[in-house]
């Protein structure tokens, strides 16, 4: 395989300078995306207007100030090198998030009854009932090294700002490589230390103005065990739903969340684990929507039986199976919106694949069977525990 999707380097020890050269070198990706992103949310959402939409995500500023001042450093770092506003980043980083966030938070009447949040939910689904994208997920214990990996689905029209990219300062010992985009602080990656995170989307009914999650995803890679971040995550006040994988060789946990509630629904360093789209716990499944036209639970079917046909034991095989065309279009490598479809409709615009012993990542751009994968070392790697 060649090195066709190899990670940019930010190897800046402040946050804020490296938050301006991530926005300088993709000004105009960032610009053209964040427009992408508040166009879906506006269609998707309840927002009035544009307007209302930067209000409700100015919203988020002063908590991610509060739950980590690099982060949010880095983040308004984005704003200033790509010439848009913090809000502008909010939207482009927290958009599956916002588009659940109900605009009463700007009154400070956020619904806490599931009655009143439902009730927003309803008006806010909009009439196509497209399916919103979500990922699937799985956890291997394999053969001689744990694998952690995940497809990324979202909109097509993210695909061409689908980046890899390694955050590796120069002074101390950290580094981290993370999926993301073009203006997100990272979506999925992995330590130096050995910490893994996935993350999949959950429609929830109970949005609320919380961290950007992002944020919280780079928040957890930076702690020192799954333990540790799954701590720091049940204690993180959230926007709305999402699905957690956290491994680090050792132990594995897999927390699903909505807005307002966090629940660990699946545990064990030694087991299979694999999610995509809908809520396993039956209390979070009275806070989720899932859209009618979700391919999440024929996704988790597929995903499952493929699983039981494959085996797969380390990070190529998992690669493969996450590749899988199997029930084309609506296949774990889903490609619903091929045939001149809506470009904004649900697509795995990427996948990462993280072998938990050895520091070494396969991720790459697009289909699978398509797009060949980049094998990227981790430098200053310092894992390798096999539980």
């Amino acid at each position: 395989m060649t090195d066709s999707f190899a990670p940019f380097l930010f190897d800046q020890d402040d946050p804020a300078a490296r938050g301006e050269a991530h926005g300088e070198l993709w000004r105009a990706e960032i610009r053209e995306l964040v427009e992408i992103r508040a166009a879906l949310a506006l269609k998707k959402g309840s927002f009035s207007g544009r307007a209302q939409l930067d209000d409700v995500a100015r919203l988020h500023l002063p908590l991610l100030d509060n739950f980590s001042a690099p982060l949010a450093a880095e983040l308004r770092g984005i704003a200033r090198g790509a010439a848009v506003t913090p809000e502008a980043v909010v939207i482009l980083n927290h958009y599956t998030d916002l588009r659940d966030v109900p605009p009463s938070v700007l009154e400070g009447t956020c619904p806490e009854d599931p009655v009143v949040s439902d009730t927003f939910h309803a008006l806010n689904t909009n009439d196509d009932d497209d399916d919103p994208g979500g990922c699937t997920a799985v956890y291997l214990p394999g053969h001689d090294a744990p694998v952690l990996g995940q497809t990324w689905d979202m909109h097509g029209t993210a695909e061409p700002y689908v980046r890899a990219i390694r955050i590796k300062p120069r002074r101390g010992d950290d580094e981290v490589v993370c999926f993301t985009l073009t203006g997100c602080l990272g979506m999925t990656g992995v330590s130096a230390s050995g910490l893994a995170v996935t993350i999949n989307n959950l429609s929830s009914t109970d949005g609320q103005v919380g961290v950007v999650w992002p944020a919280l995803v780079r928040a957890m890679l930076a702690c020192a065990s799954a333990r540790e971040a799954r701590d720091l995550l049940l204690r993180t006040r959230l926007s709305s739903g999402h699905h957690y994988m956290i491994a680090d060789g050792r132990e594995f946990f897999g927390v699903e969340t909505s807005g307002k509630l966090k629940v660990v629904t699946q545990v064990g360093a030694r087991a299979a684990h694999l999610h995509t789209n809908h809520c396993f716990d039956p209390i979070l499944r009275q806070h989720e929507a899932v859209p009618k036209a979700s391919t999440s639970f024929r996704r988790m079917e597929l995903a499952t039986t493929l699983y039981v046909q494959q085996r797969p034991q380390d990070a190529r095989a998992l690669w493969t199976m996450l590749s899988s065309h199997d029930g084309f279009p609506r296949s774990v490598c889903s490609h619903i919106d091929d045939g001149g479809g809506d470009p904004s409709a649900s697509k795995t615009c990427g996948r990462m694949i993280i072998d938990l012993s050895r520091g070494q990542v396969l991720v790459g751009r697009g289909c699978g069977q398509t797009e060949p994968f980049t094998v990227v070392q981790l430098d200053r790697w310092r894992g390798g525990h096999v539980p």
